[in-house]
C-alpha cells in the first residue's frame, strides 16, 4: 500500500469518527435527533468514499470508482438536506431523493472507464457546487439569525472555496489528455485539491458541531429565563431584561388574579393554567412589543414599561384591566370571568428592589379597596398624609 492509499485510510478512520460522535448527538440530544443522524449518514459517506480511493487498482472498477463517486455525491447532497433541515425543522426528503437518484444514475450511466473520467468529474463538480450552494444559503440565513454576520459569512466562505476547488478538479481533467490511469494518482494538483475539499469538510463539521451546540445552549438560557406554562420571562429573565434596559423613566405593573385559589379550587388546576395563559395572551395582544412581561410568582405579573412616567403607566393599566374584566375565558364550563387588580409605581433610577416594593404596596391597596382595581404610588402618598 502506497503513501497515498494510507492517507486515504486514515482521513477515511477520522471522517468515521465524525459519524461515531454525530450519532452519539443523536441519540443524547433528542432535539437533535434528525440532525445527527444526517451528519452521521454525511460523515460515513465520506468515510467510504474515501476507503474506497484507497482501494483503486485493488478493488474492482465499478466499486472502487462508481462507488466511490456515488458517496461522494451522496455525501454533498446531505450536506445541503442538513442545512436546510437546520434552517427549516425538517428534512427535504423528496427533493434530496430526486436530486440523489438523478445523480446517482448519472454516474452509473458514465461509468468508471478511464476515458470518461473527464464527465465524472463533471457531475461530480455540478453536483457538490450546486449542493455548496444551496448550504451556503441555508446555512448564512440560520446563523444571521443566532449569532450575527461575521460567522454566517465565514461558513459561506468554507461553501465557496469547497466550489472552487471542484472546479479547479473539472478545469484540470479537461485539460489533460485523456488518462489511463485513475486522475487520483496522476496530478500532485488534484491531490492537492482534494485534500483542500476534505479540510473544508472537517471545517464545516465543527462548524456545524459548534451551531448544533450554539443552538441548544441558546435553548438552555432561554429555559432558565422564561416561564414555560405562560412562555413569559420568569423572575430571573425579568431581573436580567432590567439590568440591560438604559431607558428612564420605568414604570411597573404589578398584577394579581383575583381569588384565583377560588377557580383552582372550583375548576380545577388545568383550568388555572388556561386562565395564566389567557391572561398572558391578553398582555401580548394589548401592549407594544417595548414591554417586557413576566410572571413572577403564582397568580403574579409584572410588566415593566420602559419610557413611560407614572401617568401614562397608570392609564395603560386601567386599560388592561377592563380589556380582562371584558374578556372571559371560554371553559367546558362556559364562560369564565377573571378579574385582577394591578399596583403602578414609577421610578427615575430607584432599584428594581424598591420599585417592586412600591408596586407591592399599591397592588395591595388596590386590594383592599375591593379588588378589580388600580392603584398606584401617588395614592400611597396621599394615603399616608
Amino acid at each position: 500500500m502506497n503513501a497515498i492509499a494510507l492517507s486515504y485510510l486514515l482521513l477515511a478512520a477520522q471522517m468515521g469518527l465524525y459519524g461515531i460522535l454525530w450519532s452519539l448527538t443523536a441519540w443524547l440530544v433528542r432535539s437533535e435527533r434528525l440532525t445527527g443522524l444526517l451528519g452521521a449518514a454525511y460523515s460515513l459517506c465520506w468515510a467510504g468514499a474515501l476507503a474506497l480511493f484507497a482501494q483503486r487498482g485493488t478493488l474492482p472498477p465499478w466499486l472502487s470508482y462508481t462507488g466511490a463517486d456515488v458517496l461522494v455525491l451522496c455525501g454533498f447532497t446531505l450536506l445541503w438536506g442538513r442545512a436546510y433541515c437546520f434552517d427549516q425543522g425538517r428534512f427535504p426528503l423528496r427533493r434530496w431523493s430526486l436530486v440523489t437518484l438523478l445523480g446517482v444514475l448519472l454516474l452509473i450511466w458514465a461509468g468508471p472507464a478511464p476515458e470518461r473520467m473527464g464527465l465524472r468529474l463533471l457531475l461530480l463538480a455540478l453536483f457538490s457546487g450546486v449542493s455548496s450552494f444551496l448550504m451556503i444559503c441555508y446555512s448564512a440565513r440560520s446563523l444571521r439569525q443566532q449569532v450575527g454576520t461575521p460567522l454566517s459569512w465565514l461558513i459561506c466562505m468554507l461553501g465557496l472555496a469547497a466550489m472552487l476547488a471542484w472546479g479547479e478538479r473539472l478545469l484540470m481533467a479537461q485539460s489533460l489528455p485523456i488518462p489511463t490511469q485513475d486522475f487520483v494518482y496522476q496530478s500532485s494538483h488534484n491531490i492537492a485539491a482534494l485534500l483542500v475539499i476534505w479540510l473544508i469538510t472537517i471545517a464545516l463539521q465543527l462548524g456545524q458541531f459548534f451551531m448544533v451546540v450554539l443552538r441548544n445552549t441558546r435553548k438552555l438560557n432561554e429555559l432558565s429565563v422564561r416561564d414555560t406554562l405562560t412562555q413569559l420571562l420568569n423572575r430571573r429573565g425579568f431581573e436580567a431584561r432590567w439590568q440591560e434596559l438604559t431607558t428612564l423613566p420605568r414604570s411597573l405593573l404589578l398584577i394579581d388574579v383575583d381569588h384565583f385559589k377560588q377557580v383552582n379550587d372550583r375548576h380545577g388546576h388545568d383550568v388555572g393554567d388556561r386562565v395564566l395563559c389567557h391572561l398572558a395572551q391578553i398582555f401580548r395582544n394589548h401592549l407594544g412589543a417595548q414591554a417586557c412581561l413576566a410572571r413572577v410568582g403564582g397568580e403574579e405579573f409584572a410588566i415593566l414599561l420602559p419610557g413611560e412616567d407614572l401617568a401614562n403607566a397608570h392609564g395603560r393599566a386601567e386599560y388592561l384591566r377592563s380589556q380582562i374584566a371584558a374578556t372571559p375565558l371560554h371553559s367546558e364550563q362556559g364562560p369564565l370571568h377573571v378579574t385582577v387588580s394591578i399596583g403602578v409605581a414609577a421610578c427615575q433610577g430607584r432599584s428594581l428592589s424598591d420599585l417592586l416594593k412600591q408596586a407591592d404596596l399599591a397592588l395591595y391597596l388596590a386590594k383592599r379597596r375591593g379588588r378589580n382595581r388600580v392603584a398606584c404610588q401617588q395614592e400611597l402618598a396621599v394615603q399616608m398624609s
